[in-house]
């Protein structure tokens, strides 16, 4: 689960991904992976889970249990 920070941060970042292709600030191969890219931070802002967050959780967890 994302903290309240990470999901303002998401929408934050999806702003940006949008107003840049939207804007033509970027075009072409660009301002596609700036749409694709905004769609994915937009979903795991709305539901306030990340893959990659709950990845980096458990290779901490199997990290940790090594260590002793």
């Amino acid at each position: 689960m994302l903290s309240k920070d990470g999901i303002k941060a998401r929408y934050i970042f999806t702003l940006c991904c949008f107003l840049a292709s939207g804007s033509q600030m970027v075009t072409g191969l660009a301002a596609s992976i700036c749409g694709v890219l905004g769609c994915i931070e937009l979903s795991t802002a709305l539901l306030g889970y990340s893959p990659l967050q709950e990845l980096l959780e458990m290779l901490h967890d199997k990290r940790s249990s090594k260590q002793y």
